[in-house]
Formats: structure tokens, sequence, C-alpha cells
């Protein structure tokens, strides 16, 4: 009888079915919620501030060694942190790097989205979004910007697909402008798309010329001749003097190099911590 009781008391308490009430159909205290819901969200908060310190050091890495390759050892030297702790959040340095392009696309977006505030027309919207793209290499002009310009050359070659997911911020921005110009007569874009394709596609060629040097053994237009020939190419009614009144009501910021997230001080290694190679 002993040996029985004990069975029983040692019997596994039954577990909510999902939808607020245990086997026995009993309703699940609303504070057990609570609890859960409270300690997954603060382990999501603490996963995502860990990552943001790795993606700094990462950027500050990247910008020392100006673009050239870097090691997942110097990001985690750099983080205070150990190889396990950062390949628990990046399986590989490819993803760290992404994650870093990803973070420095959608700070781009804000950037280009607010130099073009004071803009409300959508053709002038679409313009002033140009040439805010394309001067930011100037208003920096940082080891940092350029090294984001030879990392997506590296990137692109083995992950094309995920650079495209990574620079989601900027496109959707660049689509919606286009559309919104289509939209009103401004421009003939049978697909914005496609149109936007090309927008991005020369915008990259201009910066990277801008950051890493003229490769094409031919005179370069400046900012102002590529944007006009890029509305030129939508349908738009435009000359290079109305690009240049726009550019004057585009408000650049004074720094447009992207601010890694911020991090934490290094932490030193503890006694013996070895390094993973």
């Amino acid at each position: 009888m002993g040996n029985k009781s004990s069975a029983g008391a040692q019997q596994e308490r039954p577990t909510s079915d999902g939808n607020g009430e245990d086997a026995d159909g009993v309703v699940e205290a609303d504070w057990h919620r609570r609890v859960v819901g409270r300690s997954l969200r603060t382990a999501a908060e603490r996963s995502v501030d860990r990552g943001n310190a790795l993606i700094a050091a990462a950027a500050t890495v990247l910008a020392r060694s100006d673009g050239a390759d870097i090691t997942v050892q110097e990001v985690a030297d750099e983080a205070g942190q150990s190889l396990r702790t950062l390949y628990q959040y990046f399986e590989s340095k490819d993803d760290l790097l992404l994650a870093l392009f990803e973070e420095a696309m959608r700070s781009y977006a804000v950037l280009i989205e607010t130099s073009i505030a004071d803009l409300d027309d959508p053709l002038e919207r679409l313009a002033g979004a140009m040439v805010a793209a394309g001067s930011m290499p100037g208003v920096s002009r940082s080891a940092l910007d350029r090294g984001m310009a030879r990392l997506r050359f590296k990137l692109s070659e083995s992950n094309p697909e995920l650079i495209g997911r990574a620079q989601q911020a900027v496109t959707s921005l660049v689509r919606d402008l286009v559309e919104a110009a289509s939209d009103v007569g401004q421009v003939e874009v049978p697909d914005a798309d496609k149109a936007t394709f090309m927008l991005l596609a020369l915008n990259a060629a201009y910066i990277t010329s801008e950051m890493l040097g003229n490769d094409a053994g031919t005179t370069r237009p400046d900012l102002p001749e590529v944007v006009t020939f890029c509305l030129l190419g939508l349908g738009a009614k435009v000359d290079q003097a109305w690009v240049a009144e726009v550019a004057t009501r585009v408000r650049l910021p004074h720094s447009g190099t992207w601010t890694p997230p911020m991090r934490p001080a290094p932490r030193p290694r503890k006694n013996g911590a070895k390094r993973r190679s």
C-alpha cells in the first residue's frame, strides 16, 4: 500500500493543452502565462543585446582593417567574449557579417528617409532619396564605409540572395518612392521592381566608385548627372538644373556613418580560457 501511495504521489502534474487549461480541464492560472511570457521575453531581449554587441565589435574590427578580411577570433576578442559564445549567436563568420550588413542597411534607409522629410512632391522625394543615397559616402568617408563596400562584394559572391534580403529596408523604401511617383503620373514604370533594381544597381556602382575608386577607365559622371539620367530613364520630365535645386532641400546628416549598436566594455577572459581555432 505504501509503495502504491508513493507511486501515486510521484505522478506527473497534468500539463496545459495550450488553451489555458490542463489535461483535467482546470483553467491555468493567469500568473503562469505572465511568468512564462516575461521569462521568454527577457531571454529574447538578452539574446538580441548580445547579438548587437557582437555586431558592434565586428564593425569596429572591420573599420580597423579598412575592409580587409577579418576573423571571428578578432571579433570575439574585441567583444570580450569566447568563440564558443559567438557561435551560440552566429553560426559562421558570414552569418555575423550579413547581420552587420543588414544593420548598416537599416540605418542607411533611416538616414535617407530623414534626409527627404521636408519634401512632399513624390518625384522630388524620389530624386531627393537618390541624392541622399549617393551623398552618404561623401558625408562620412570613414574606414567603416570602405569596409562595408568591400564586404558587400565578398558576401555577394557567396550569398547574393541573403544580401538581397539584408538590404530589404532600402529596397522597400526605393520601391515605395517609385510607386508613389508612378501613381501620380510623374514617371512611367511598367514594373516597379525592375525600376527599383536599376536605381539600386546604379547607386551601388556610383557609391563603389566613390569609396574604392573609379575602375571604368573613363570619366565618371557627378551625382546630379547620375540622378538626372535615372529619372529620365523612368520617363520623368526633368533636367539637371531641376535635380540640383531639389538637392538644395535635401537634409543630409552631419555624419552619414552608420553607428553600430552600443555594447558593454570588453570583459577580461577567465584564467585558463582557451581559444577555439
